[in-house]
Protein backbone atom coordinates (compact mmCIF):
# COMPACT_ATOMS: atom_id res chain seq x y z
CA UNK A 1 0.00 0.00 0.00
CA UNK A 2 1.35 3.53 -0.70
CA UNK A 3 0.20 5.52 2.39
CA UNK A 4 -1.35 9.03 1.96
CA UNK A 5 0.35 11.60 4.03
CA UNK A 6 -3.03 13.90 4.84
CA UNK A 7 -2.30 17.28 6.73
CA UNK A 8 -5.27 17.36 9.21
CA UNK A 9 -6.64 14.62 7.70
CA UNK A 10 -7.73 16.47 4.25
CA UNK A 11 -5.37 16.76 1.49
CA UNK A 12 -2.93 20.09 1.52
CA UNK A 13 -1.28 21.30 -1.25
CA UNK A 14 1.71 22.06 0.01
CA UNK A 15 4.46 24.09 -2.07
CA UNK A 16 7.68 25.29 -0.35
CA UNK A 17 7.46 28.60 1.30
CA UNK A 18 9.69 31.45 -0.20
CA UNK A 19 11.96 32.34 2.21
CA UNK A 20 13.86 35.40 2.93
CA UNK A 21 17.71 35.58 3.95
CA UNK A 22 18.70 35.41 7.23
CA UNK A 23 19.64 39.10 8.09
CA UNK A 24 22.88 39.17 11.06
CA UNK A 25 21.66 37.81 14.19
CA UNK A 26 24.07 38.62 16.79
CA UNK A 27 22.69 39.79 19.74
CA UNK A 28 23.46 42.12 22.13
CA UNK A 29 22.23 43.55 25.22
CA UNK A 30 18.62 41.88 25.69
CA UNK A 31 17.70 42.02 21.91
CA UNK A 32 16.42 39.25 19.69
CA UNK A 33 17.77 37.54 17.38
CA UNK A 34 16.27 36.90 13.70
CA UNK A 35 14.26 33.83 13.92
CA UNK A 36 12.65 31.99 10.22
CA UNK A 37 9.81 29.67 9.58
CA UNK A 38 9.85 26.03 9.14
CA UNK A 39 6.31 24.10 9.05
CA UNK A 40 3.65 23.97 7.54
CA UNK A 41 4.54 25.57 3.96
CA UNK A 42 3.10 28.34 2.14
CA UNK A 43 -0.09 27.80 1.01
CA UNK A 44 -0.84 24.88 2.81
CA UNK A 45 -4.79 24.03 3.31
CA UNK A 46 -6.41 22.73 6.54
CA UNK A 47 -9.45 21.33 6.61
CA UNK A 48 -10.73 21.15 9.79
CA UNK A 49 -12.32 17.90 10.90
CA UNK A 50 -14.96 17.85 12.73
CA UNK A 51 -15.14 13.86 13.53
CA UNK A 52 -11.69 13.88 14.73
CA UNK A 53 -11.51 17.40 17.39
CA UNK A 54 -8.59 16.04 18.70
CA UNK A 55 -6.28 15.80 15.69
CA UNK A 56 -3.45 17.75 15.88
CA UNK A 57 -2.00 20.98 13.54
CA UNK A 58 1.80 21.04 14.06
CA UNK A 59 3.42 24.83 13.43
CA UNK A 60 6.87 25.09 13.81
CA UNK A 61 9.77 28.27 13.51
CA UNK A 62 13.59 28.68 14.30
CA UNK A 63 14.19 29.53 17.66
CA UNK A 64 15.45 33.49 18.38
CA UNK A 65 18.38 33.79 19.77
CA UNK A 66 18.10 35.71 23.45
CA UNK A 67 20.21 38.58 24.67
CA UNK A 68 21.65 38.30 27.76
CA UNK A 69 19.62 36.12 29.93
CA UNK A 70 16.05 36.88 28.89
CA UNK A 71 14.30 33.35 26.99
CA UNK A 72 11.31 34.81 24.73
CA UNK A 73 8.17 33.68 24.53
CA UNK A 74 6.43 32.82 21.23
CA UNK A 75 3.44 33.80 20.00
CA UNK A 76 1.50 32.22 16.71
CA UNK A 77 -0.12 34.84 14.75
CA UNK A 78 -2.30 35.27 11.77
CA UNK A 79 -4.46 37.94 9.96
CA UNK A 80 -6.89 37.73 7.09
CA UNK A 81 -4.92 37.89 3.68
CA UNK A 82 -7.14 40.63 2.80
CA UNK A 83 -6.63 43.51 4.54
CA UNK A 84 -5.43 41.98 7.66
CA UNK A 85 -2.19 43.25 9.38
CA UNK A 86 0.02 40.52 11.45
CA UNK A 87 0.49 43.88 13.42
CA UNK A 88 -3.13 43.88 14.92
CA UNK A 89 -3.55 40.27 14.07
CA UNK A 90 -7.00 38.20 13.64
CA UNK A 91 -5.40 35.41 15.94
CA UNK A 92 -2.49 35.71 18.64
CA UNK A 93 -2.15 31.86 20.78
CA UNK A 94 1.24 31.60 22.61
CA UNK A 95 3.40 28.35 21.80
CA UNK A 96 3.58 25.27 23.34
CA UNK A 97 5.38 24.93 27.13
CA UNK A 98 3.80 28.05 28.07
CA UNK A 99 5.25 30.25 24.94
CA UNK A 100 9.12 28.75 25.64
CA UNK A 101 9.18 26.10 22.79
CA UNK A 102 9.05 27.02 19.00
CA UNK A 103 6.20 25.17 18.06
CA UNK A 104 2.73 25.24 18.62
CA UNK A 105 0.48 22.32 18.63
CA UNK A 106 -3.40 23.00 18.65
CA UNK A 107 -6.15 20.51 18.15
CA UNK A 108 -8.15 21.04 15.47
CA UNK A 109 -11.55 21.92 18.31
CA UNK A 110 -8.86 24.56 19.53
CA UNK A 111 -8.25 26.00 16.42
CA UNK A 112 -11.92 25.74 15.21
CA UNK A 113 -13.04 27.54 18.46
CA UNK A 114 -10.52 30.47 17.78
CA UNK A 115 -11.73 31.11 14.94
CA UNK A 116 -15.49 30.50 15.92
CA UNK A 117 -14.48 33.09 18.36
CA UNK A 118 -13.46 35.75 15.62
CA UNK A 119 -17.00 35.04 13.60
CA UNK A 120 -16.29 33.08 11.78
CA UNK A 121 -19.15 31.01 10.03
CA UNK A 122 -19.12 26.79 10.39
CA UNK A 123 -17.72 25.51 7.51
CA UNK A 124 -16.25 28.66 5.78
CA UNK A 125 -12.50 28.85 4.75
CA UNK A 126 -10.47 31.49 5.79
CA UNK A 127 -7.25 32.75 3.62
CA UNK A 128 -4.67 33.95 5.90
CA UNK A 129 -1.28 35.48 6.38
CA UNK A 130 0.80 33.81 9.26
CA UNK A 131 4.29 34.64 11.28
CA UNK A 132 5.46 33.97 14.70
CA UNK A 133 6.34 36.67 17.37
CA UNK A 134 9.20 36.64 20.36
CA UNK A 135 8.75 38.66 23.04
CA UNK A 136 12.03 38.63 25.71
CA UNK A 137 9.74 41.51 28.26
CA UNK A 138 11.81 44.29 26.87
CA UNK A 139 12.00 43.93 22.50
CA UNK A 140 9.20 41.97 20.01
CA UNK A 141 10.14 41.02 17.18
CA UNK A 142 7.68 39.58 14.42
CA UNK A 143 9.53 36.88 11.52
CA UNK A 144 10.14 38.66 8.61
CA UNK A 145 9.22 35.46 7.47
CA UNK A 146 5.31 35.59 6.62
CA UNK A 147 3.49 32.31 4.59
CA UNK A 148 -0.25 32.05 3.39
CA UNK A 149 -2.27 29.55 5.07
CA UNK A 150 -6.11 28.60 4.52
CA UNK A 151 -8.43 27.28 6.95
CA UNK A 152 -11.66 25.78 6.77
CA UNK A 153 -14.24 25.40 10.07
CA UNK A 154 -15.43 22.18 11.15
CA UNK A 155 -18.63 21.42 9.57
CA UNK A 156 -18.94 17.83 8.39
CA UNK A 157 -16.48 15.14 8.94
CA UNK A 158 -14.58 11.81 8.76
CA UNK A 159 -12.54 9.69 11.03
CA UNK A 160 -9.53 8.60 9.11
CA UNK A 161 -9.98 4.15 7.46
CA UNK A 162 -7.65 1.93 5.42
CA UNK A 163 -7.91 -0.03 2.33
CA UNK A 164 -8.50 -3.60 3.17
CA UNK A 165 -8.11 -5.22 -0.54
CA UNK A 166 -7.61 -6.19 -3.31
CA UNK A 167 -3.96 -5.56 -2.05
CA UNK A 168 -1.59 -3.40 -3.72
CA UNK A 169 0.02 -5.21 -6.49
CA UNK A 170 1.18 -5.02 -10.26
CA UNK A 171 0.10 -8.55 -11.10
CA UNK A 172 -2.64 -8.30 -12.89
CA UNK A 173 -6.22 -9.67 -12.06
CA UNK A 174 -7.38 -11.58 -14.67
CA UNK A 175 -11.06 -10.29 -15.59
CA UNK A 176 -14.12 -12.09 -17.83
CA UNK A 177 -15.24 -8.85 -19.83
CA UNK A 178 -18.20 -9.84 -20.44
CA UNK A 179 -19.22 -11.73 -17.43
CA UNK A 180 -21.92 -10.49 -15.40
CA UNK A 181 -21.95 -13.55 -13.13
CA UNK A 182 -18.20 -13.10 -11.72
CA UNK A 183 -16.97 -10.30 -10.01
CA UNK A 184 -13.92 -8.20 -8.39
CA UNK A 185 -14.59 -7.43 -4.52
CA UNK A 186 -13.08 -3.92 -2.90
CA UNK A 187 -13.32 -3.97 1.06
CA UNK A 188 -12.14 -1.03 3.79
CA UNK A 189 -12.45 -0.36 7.22
CA UNK A 190 -15.79 1.66 8.43
CA UNK A 191 -15.23 5.32 9.00
CA UNK A 192 -17.41 6.94 11.38
CA UNK A 193 -19.01 10.93 11.10
CA UNK A 194 -18.91 13.94 13.49
CA UNK A 195 -21.23 13.58 16.14
CA UNK A 196 -24.15 14.49 14.57
CA UNK A 197 -23.25 14.70 10.85
CA UNK A 198 -24.99 13.27 8.41
CA UNK A 199 -24.48 9.45 7.09
CA UNK A 200 -21.51 8.71 5.54
CA UNK A 201 -21.34 7.00 1.85
CA UNK A 202 -18.37 5.58 0.02
CA UNK A 203 -17.42 5.16 -3.54
CA UNK A 204 -14.39 3.69 -4.89
CA UNK A 205 -12.49 6.15 -7.40
CA UNK A 206 -10.02 4.62 -9.55
CA UNK A 207 -7.10 7.29 -11.35
CA UNK A 208 -4.05 6.78 -13.84
CA UNK A 209 -1.59 8.81 -11.65
CA UNK A 210 -2.97 8.70 -8.24
CA UNK A 211 -4.78 12.37 -7.99
CA UNK A 212 -8.33 11.66 -6.72
CA UNK A 213 -9.76 14.99 -7.00
CA UNK A 214 -10.97 13.84 -10.55
CA UNK A 215 -10.46 10.51 -10.72
CA UNK A 216 -10.98 8.70 -14.31
CA UNK A 217 -14.25 6.90 -12.84
CA UNK A 218 -16.15 6.51 -9.38
CA UNK A 219 -18.29 3.58 -8.34
CA UNK A 220 -20.52 3.36 -5.52
CA UNK A 221 -20.25 1.10 -2.89
CA UNK A 222 -23.34 -1.71 -1.80
CA UNK A 223 -26.31 -0.66 -0.41
CA UNK A 224 -26.57 2.52 -1.91
CA UNK A 225 -22.84 3.58 -0.54
CA UNK A 226 -23.99 2.68 2.53
CA UNK A 227 -21.50 -0.32 3.18
CA UNK A 228 -17.81 -0.96 3.64
CA UNK A 229 -17.62 -3.43 0.63
CA UNK A 230 -18.16 -3.02 -3.39
CA UNK A 231 -18.48 -6.58 -5.36
CA UNK A 232 -18.26 -4.70 -9.19
CA UNK A 233 -19.40 -7.47 -12.07
CA UNK A 234 -16.54 -7.91 -14.12
CA UNK A 235 -19.04 -6.96 -17.08
CA UNK A 236 -19.51 -3.62 -15.55
CA UNK A 237 -15.76 -2.97 -14.67
CA UNK A 238 -14.85 -3.64 -18.50
CA UNK A 239 -17.58 -1.36 -19.79
CA UNK A 240 -16.03 1.69 -17.53
CA UNK A 241 -12.50 0.92 -18.75
CA UNK A 242 -13.58 1.03 -22.65
CA UNK A 243 -15.70 4.53 -21.61
CA UNK A 244 -12.89 6.02 -20.10
CA UNK A 245 -9.76 5.03 -23.12
CA UNK A 246 -9.01 1.41 -22.47
CA UNK A 247 -10.43 -0.14 -25.83
CA UNK A 248 -7.56 -2.37 -26.39
CA UNK A 249 -8.90 -5.47 -24.43
CA UNK A 250 -5.45 -7.40 -25.24
CA UNK A 251 -3.54 -4.90 -23.06
CA UNK A 252 -2.88 -4.85 -19.45
CA UNK A 253 -4.78 -1.65 -17.80
CA UNK A 254 -2.37 -0.15 -14.79
CA UNK A 255 -4.36 2.06 -12.22
CA UNK A 256 -4.42 2.87 -8.63
CA UNK A 257 -7.84 3.01 -6.50
CA UNK A 258 -8.80 4.01 -3.23
CA UNK A 259 -12.32 4.70 -1.78
CA UNK A 260 -13.83 8.18 -1.00
CA UNK A 261 -15.69 8.72 2.18
CA UNK A 262 -18.68 11.96 2.04
CA UNK A 263 -20.58 13.06 5.33
CA UNK A 264 -22.13 16.50 3.90
CA UNK A 265 -20.05 18.87 2.60
CA UNK A 266 -16.66 16.58 3.32
CA UNK A 267 -14.67 14.42 1.16
CA UNK A 268 -11.60 12.00 2.25
CA UNK A 269 -10.08 9.47 0.75
CA UNK A 270 -8.77 6.22 2.52
CA UNK A 271 -5.14 6.85 4.02
CA UNK A 272 -3.69 4.11 1.49
CA UNK A 273 -3.37 4.34 -2.48
CA UNK A 274 -3.46 0.82 -3.56
CA UNK A 275 -2.27 -0.62 -7.26
CA UNK A 276 -4.28 -2.25 -9.26
CA UNK A 277 -4.30 -4.52 -13.27
CA UNK A 278 -6.35 -5.72 -15.04
CA UNK A 279 -5.73 -8.22 -17.70
CA UNK A 280 -9.33 -8.47 -20.04
CA UNK A 281 -9.30 -12.51 -20.91
CA UNK A 282 -12.22 -14.72 -21.71
CA UNK A 283 -10.61 -18.12 -21.77
CA UNK A 284 -11.62 -21.07 -23.69
CA UNK A 285 -9.53 -24.92 -23.76
CA UNK A 286 -8.15 -27.95 -25.68
CA UNK A 287 -7.92 -31.27 -24.09
CA UNK A 288 -7.36 -34.62 -25.59
CA UNK A 289 -4.55 -36.55 -26.74
CA UNK A 290 -2.16 -33.50 -27.34
CA UNK A 291 -2.06 -32.94 -23.23
CA UNK A 292 -2.84 -36.24 -22.07
CA UNK A 293 -6.60 -35.30 -21.83
CA UNK A 294 -5.69 -33.45 -18.29
CA UNK A 295 -9.04 -30.69 -17.87
CA UNK A 296 -7.02 -29.53 -15.15
CA UNK A 297 -3.82 -28.44 -17.17
CA UNK A 298 -5.94 -27.84 -20.61
CA UNK A 299 -4.35 -25.93 -23.53
CA UNK A 300 -5.49 -21.92 -23.69
CA UNK A 301 -6.68 -21.06 -27.11
CA UNK A 302 -6.57 -17.88 -28.94
CA UNK A 303 -9.43 -15.07 -27.92
CA UNK A 304 -10.62 -13.68 -31.70
CA UNK A 305 -10.19 -10.07 -31.03
CA UNK A 306 -12.69 -9.39 -33.82
CA UNK A 307 -15.51 -6.61 -32.09
CA UNK A 308 -17.99 -9.21 -33.13
CA UNK A 309 -16.46 -12.16 -31.97
CA UNK A 310 -14.83 -11.61 -28.90
CA UNK A 311 -15.79 -13.83 -26.28
CA UNK A 312 -17.73 -16.40 -28.73
CA UNK A 313 -14.23 -17.24 -31.05
CA UNK A 314 -11.48 -19.34 -30.11
CA UNK A 315 -8.69 -20.72 -31.93
CA UNK A 316 -5.31 -22.40 -32.05
CA UNK A 317 -2.37 -23.55 -34.75
CA UNK A 318 -1.19 -27.24 -33.12
CA UNK A 319 0.50 -30.12 -34.84
CA UNK A 320 -1.55 -33.57 -34.69
CA UNK A 321 -0.70 -37.13 -34.89
CA UNK A 322 -2.61 -39.53 -37.25
CA UNK A 323 -5.81 -40.39 -35.03
CA UNK A 324 -5.42 -37.76 -32.57
CA UNK A 325 -8.87 -37.20 -30.51
CA UNK A 326 -10.07 -33.62 -28.19
CA UNK A 327 -12.56 -31.35 -27.45
CA UNK A 328 -12.87 -28.41 -26.52
CA UNK A 329 -14.10 -26.92 -22.73
CA UNK A 330 -14.99 -23.44 -21.57
CA UNK A 331 -14.02 -24.22 -17.98
CA UNK A 332 -10.70 -25.28 -16.36
CA UNK A 333 -10.98 -28.39 -14.41
CA UNK A 334 -14.63 -28.98 -15.77
CA UNK A 335 -15.66 -32.13 -17.71
CA UNK A 336 -18.96 -31.28 -18.07
CA UNK A 337 -18.17 -27.93 -20.06
CA UNK A 338 -17.19 -29.29 -22.92
CA UNK A 339 -18.16 -28.86 -26.72
CA UNK A 340 -17.79 -31.98 -28.39
CA UNK A 341 -18.54 -33.50 -32.31
CA UNK A 342 -22.02 -33.37 -32.82
CA UNK A 343 -22.23 -34.35 -36.78
CA UNK A 344 -20.64 -32.59 -39.80
CA UNK A 345 -21.54 -29.33 -40.65
CA UNK A 346 -22.72 -27.92 -44.08
CA UNK A 347 -19.12 -26.47 -44.93
CA UNK A 348 -16.04 -28.38 -45.33
CA UNK A 349 -14.20 -28.78 -42.41
CA UNK A 350 -17.17 -27.51 -40.10
CA UNK A 351 -18.36 -29.26 -37.36
CA UNK A 352 -22.27 -29.20 -35.38
CA UNK A 353 -21.33 -28.57 -31.63
CA UNK A 354 -22.75 -27.40 -28.57
CA UNK A 355 -22.04 -26.66 -25.01
CA UNK A 356 -21.93 -30.29 -23.24
CA UNK A 357 -22.90 -31.62 -26.52
CA UNK A 358 -21.10 -34.34 -28.87
CA UNK A 359 -18.17 -36.80 -28.41
CA UNK A 360 -14.93 -36.41 -29.56
CA UNK A 361 -13.41 -34.78 -32.18
CA UNK A 362 -10.83 -37.08 -34.13
CA UNK A 363 -8.70 -36.50 -37.25
CA UNK A 364 -7.54 -39.29 -39.12
CA UNK A 365 -4.29 -38.16 -40.63
CA UNK A 366 -1.60 -36.35 -38.96
CA UNK A 367 -0.67 -32.44 -39.37
CA UNK A 368 -1.07 -29.15 -38.73
CA UNK A 369 -4.40 -27.78 -37.98
CA UNK A 370 -6.20 -24.72 -37.43
CA UNK A 371 -8.74 -25.58 -34.66
CA UNK A 372 -11.90 -23.12 -33.95
CA UNK A 373 -14.93 -23.15 -32.04
CA UNK A 374 -17.77 -21.00 -32.57
CA UNK A 375 -19.63 -20.74 -29.32
CA UNK A 376 -21.88 -18.34 -30.78
CA UNK A 377 -23.21 -20.64 -33.95
CA UNK A 378 -22.90 -24.17 -32.09
CA UNK A 379 -19.89 -24.87 -34.69
CA UNK A 380 -16.55 -26.04 -35.09
CA UNK A 381 -13.95 -26.10 -37.58
CA UNK A 382 -11.19 -28.18 -38.20
CA UNK A 383 -8.87 -27.27 -40.67
CA UNK A 384 -5.41 -28.32 -42.30
CA UNK A 385 -3.39 -24.89 -42.35
CA UNK A 386 -0.16 -22.59 -41.27
CA UNK A 387 0.41 -19.57 -40.92
CA UNK A 388 2.56 -18.05 -43.82
CA UNK A 389 3.22 -14.90 -45.36
CA UNK A 390 1.20 -12.99 -47.96
CA UNK A 391 2.69 -9.99 -49.82
CA UNK A 392 4.54 -8.19 -52.50
CA UNK A 393 7.32 -11.09 -52.61
CA UNK A 394 4.83 -13.79 -54.06
CA UNK A 395 2.32 -11.28 -55.63
CA UNK A 396 0.21 -11.35 -53.03
CA UNK A 397 -1.24 -14.06 -54.15
CA UNK A 398 -3.37 -15.73 -50.92
CA UNK A 399 -4.09 -19.26 -52.22
CA UNK A 400 -0.04 -19.54 -51.93
CA UNK A 401 1.25 -17.75 -48.56
CA UNK A 402 4.97 -18.76 -48.20
CA UNK A 403 5.57 -21.27 -45.22
CA UNK A 404 7.91 -22.09 -42.75
CA UNK A 405 8.43 -24.00 -39.80
CA UNK A 406 6.04 -24.98 -37.19
CA UNK A 407 7.71 -24.47 -33.92
CA UNK A 408 5.45 -24.75 -31.03
CA UNK A 409 1.48 -24.56 -31.01
CA UNK A 410 0.65 -21.32 -32.23
CA UNK A 411 4.40 -20.00 -33.27
CA UNK A 412 5.84 -20.24 -36.68
CA UNK A 413 8.99 -19.19 -37.93
CA UNK A 414 9.16 -18.58 -41.88
CA UNK A 415 12.27 -17.04 -44.25
CA UNK A 416 11.23 -14.98 -47.26
CA UNK A 417 13.21 -13.67 -49.85
CA UNK A 418 12.64 -9.65 -49.87
CA UNK A 419 14.18 -6.18 -51.31
CA UNK A 420 14.01 -4.61 -47.83
CA UNK A 421 10.62 -2.48 -49.00
CA UNK A 422 8.48 -5.39 -49.58
CA UNK A 423 4.91 -5.21 -47.84
CA UNK A 424 3.14 -8.29 -46.48
CA UNK A 425 0.35 -9.37 -44.15
CA UNK A 426 1.05 -12.78 -42.34
CA UNK A 427 -1.81 -15.18 -43.76
CA UNK A 428 -2.70 -18.72 -43.14
CA UNK A 429 -3.87 -19.42 -46.84
CA UNK A 430 -7.00 -19.17 -48.23
CA UNK A 431 -9.84 -21.91 -48.59
CA UNK A 432 -11.70 -20.84 -51.63
CA UNK A 433 -12.89 -16.78 -51.20
CA UNK A 434 -9.32 -15.19 -51.17
CA UNK A 435 -9.58 -12.39 -48.12
CA UNK A 436 -12.39 -13.48 -46.70
CA UNK A 437 -11.66 -12.94 -43.48
CA UNK A 438 -14.43 -15.28 -41.98
CA UNK A 439 -14.93 -17.68 -38.91
CA UNK A 440 -13.87 -20.64 -40.90
CA UNK A 441 -12.46 -18.94 -44.06
CA UNK A 442 -8.97 -17.32 -44.04
CA UNK A 443 -6.79 -15.39 -41.28
CA UNK A 444 -4.59 -13.09 -41.67
CA UNK A 445 -2.68 -9.79 -39.50
CA UNK A 446 -1.46 -6.59 -40.52
CA UNK A 447 0.28 -5.06 -37.74
CA UNK A 448 2.94 -2.88 -36.42
CA UNK A 449 5.97 -2.05 -33.69
CA UNK A 450 5.99 -6.12 -33.35
CA UNK A 451 2.48 -6.31 -32.43
CA UNK A 452 0.01 -7.96 -34.76
CA UNK A 453 -3.38 -6.66 -35.68
CA UNK A 454 -6.37 -9.22 -34.47
CA UNK A 455 -9.07 -8.87 -36.80
CA UNK A 456 -7.24 -8.84 -40.03
CA UNK A 457 -7.02 -4.80 -40.65
CA UNK A 458 -4.07 -2.86 -41.81
CA UNK A 459 -1.18 -1.49 -41.63
CA UNK A 460 0.59 -3.90 -43.84
CA UNK A 461 4.11 -5.20 -42.26
CA UNK A 462 7.43 -4.01 -44.05
CA UNK A 463 9.99 -6.99 -44.29
CA UNK A 464 12.86 -4.78 -43.57
CA UNK A 465 15.60 -6.90 -44.81
CA UNK A 466 17.59 -8.04 -48.12
CA UNK A 467 17.77 -10.60 -49.94
CA UNK A 468 15.89 -12.71 -46.84
CA UNK A 469 13.92 -11.32 -43.61
CA UNK A 470 13.41 -14.02 -40.76
CA UNK A 471 10.09 -13.65 -39.41
CA UNK A 472 8.34 -15.46 -36.11
CA UNK A 473 4.72 -15.36 -35.93
CA UNK A 474 4.07 -15.72 -32.17
CA UNK A 475 0.28 -16.23 -30.16
CA UNK A 476 1.67 -17.98 -27.64
CA UNK A 477 0.06 -14.94 -25.22
CA UNK A 478 -3.19 -15.73 -26.93
CA UNK A 479 -4.13 -12.16 -25.46
CA UNK A 480 -1.21 -10.24 -27.10
CA UNK A 481 -0.03 -11.67 -30.58
CA UNK A 482 3.00 -10.62 -31.77
CA UNK A 483 5.45 -10.60 -34.55
CA UNK A 484 9.31 -10.87 -34.81
CA UNK A 485 11.93 -9.94 -37.23
CA UNK A 486 15.14 -10.59 -37.80
CA UNK A 487 17.88 -10.54 -40.51
CA UNK A 488 18.06 -13.15 -43.20
CA UNK A 489 21.36 -14.67 -42.18
CA UNK A 490 22.33 -17.43 -40.01
CA UNK A 491 26.28 -17.59 -38.71
CA UNK A 492 28.97 -19.47 -37.54
CA UNK A 493 30.14 -18.52 -34.22
CA UNK A 494 32.57 -20.52 -32.17
CA UNK A 495 36.31 -20.35 -31.23
CA UNK A 496 38.67 -18.43 -32.99
CA UNK A 497 40.45 -18.11 -35.40
CA UNK A 498 37.46 -19.01 -38.27
CA UNK A 499 34.49 -18.43 -36.23
CA UNK A 500 34.87 -15.56 -34.72
CA UNK A 501 36.05 -15.82 -31.17
CA UNK A 502 31.90 -16.91 -29.70
CA UNK A 503 31.74 -13.13 -31.39
CA UNK A 504 28.67 -13.49 -33.56
CA UNK A 505 29.40 -10.23 -35.30
CA UNK A 506 32.85 -11.33 -36.25
CA UNK A 507 31.55 -14.71 -37.10
CA UNK A 508 30.89 -16.02 -41.11
CA UNK A 509 27.33 -16.22 -42.54
CA UNK A 510 25.69 -19.05 -43.78
CA UNK A 511 24.55 -19.59 -47.60
CA UNK A 512 20.82 -19.71 -48.07
CA UNK A 513 19.57 -22.64 -49.91
CA UNK A 514 16.00 -21.37 -49.72
CA UNK A 515 13.02 -23.72 -47.88
CA UNK A 516 14.77 -22.94 -44.23
CA UNK A 517 18.48 -24.71 -45.19
CA UNK A 518 21.75 -23.36 -44.67
CA UNK A 519 25.27 -24.40 -45.76
CA UNK A 520 28.49 -23.66 -45.02
CA UNK A 521 31.74 -25.19 -46.05
CA UNK A 522 34.59 -24.08 -43.92
CA UNK A 523 38.04 -25.63 -42.21
CA UNK A 524 38.95 -25.73 -38.88
CA UNK A 525 43.00 -25.61 -38.31
CA UNK A 526 42.50 -27.17 -34.76
CA UNK A 527 39.60 -28.82 -32.25
CA UNK A 528 36.63 -25.73 -32.55
CA UNK A 529 33.51 -25.93 -30.99
CA UNK A 530 30.48 -23.59 -32.25
CA UNK A 531 26.91 -23.05 -32.35
CA UNK A 532 24.84 -21.39 -35.20
CA UNK A 533 23.19 -17.76 -34.47
CA UNK A 534 21.13 -14.89 -36.26
CA UNK A 535 23.25 -11.85 -37.50
CA UNK A 536 21.53 -10.09 -34.03
CA UNK A 537 23.60 -12.22 -32.20
CA UNK A 538 22.31 -14.48 -29.30
CA UNK A 539 18.82 -13.50 -29.70
CA UNK A 540 18.39 -16.81 -31.98
CA UNK A 541 20.73 -19.36 -31.27
CA UNK A 542 20.89 -23.03 -32.03
CA UNK A 543 23.11 -25.67 -30.53
CA UNK A 544 22.86 -29.74 -30.84
CA UNK A 545 19.99 -31.62 -29.76
CA UNK A 546 21.38 -34.79 -29.39
CA UNK A 547 22.55 -36.61 -33.27
CA UNK A 548 21.65 -34.52 -36.15
CA UNK A 549 19.41 -32.04 -34.21
CA UNK A 550 19.19 -28.95 -33.50
CA UNK A 551 17.28 -26.60 -30.56
CA UNK A 552 17.49 -22.96 -29.34
CA UNK A 553 19.93 -22.83 -26.76
CA UNK A 554 21.63 -26.24 -27.36
CA UNK A 555 24.83 -27.55 -26.58
CA UNK A 556 27.78 -26.36 -28.19
CA UNK A 557 28.91 -28.74 -31.35
CA UNK A 558 32.83 -29.84 -31.13
CA UNK A 559 34.78 -30.56 -34.34
CA UNK A 560 38.56 -31.24 -34.67
CA UNK A 561 40.70 -30.00 -37.64
CA UNK A 562 39.71 -30.66 -41.29
CA UNK A 563 37.72 -29.08 -43.80
CA UNK A 564 33.71 -29.96 -43.63
CA UNK A 565 30.54 -29.14 -45.33
CA UNK A 566 28.17 -28.40 -42.53
CA UNK A 567 24.26 -28.27 -43.35
CA UNK A 568 21.24 -26.83 -40.77
CA UNK A 569 17.82 -27.07 -41.68
CA UNK A 570 16.07 -24.31 -39.41
CA UNK A 571 13.01 -25.69 -40.58
CA UNK A 572 13.01 -29.32 -39.46
CA UNK A 573 15.77 -28.49 -36.61
CA UNK A 574 18.54 -30.95 -38.03
CA UNK A 575 22.31 -30.08 -38.78
CA UNK A 576 24.50 -32.48 -40.95
CA UNK A 577 28.59 -32.57 -41.55
CA UNK A 578 29.88 -34.22 -44.17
Amino acid sequence: MKKILWFAVLSAALFAGCQKPDFDSTVTGEALGTFTLSAPATNTAIALNAATPTAKVEISWTASKPGVDAVPAYKWIAALKTNGSLEAPLLEIASDNAGKDARLTITHKQLDDALKAKGIADGAKTDLIWSVKADNGSTQLISSDIRNISITRMKDGVTAFILLGPASSASAITLNPVSTADSVKFNWTKSLPATGGPAITYQVAFSKDGAFTTPLFAIAAANSGKDTVLSVAMKQLNDSLVKYGFTDLSQTVSLKWTVIATSGTWKQPADYINDIAFLREVNFYLVGSVNGWSIDNPLKMVVDQKADRYSTVFYTYIKLADNDEFKFFKIKGDWGSGYGDNGAGTTPGSYKTGFNVGGNFKVATGGIYRLTIDTKNDLAYIQQKQVGVVGNMQGWNATAPLLGAYLQRDKFLIIVPSSGTDEFKFHDGSLGSPWNFGIGDDRWWGGADGKLVHDGGDPNIKAAYSPYTRLIWDATNVQQLKYNMYQGKLRMVGGAPVVGDWTPANAPDMDYQGNGVWKKTITFTGTTEFKFVSAEGWDLNYGADGAGKIREGGDNITLTAGTYTITVDEYNRTYTIL
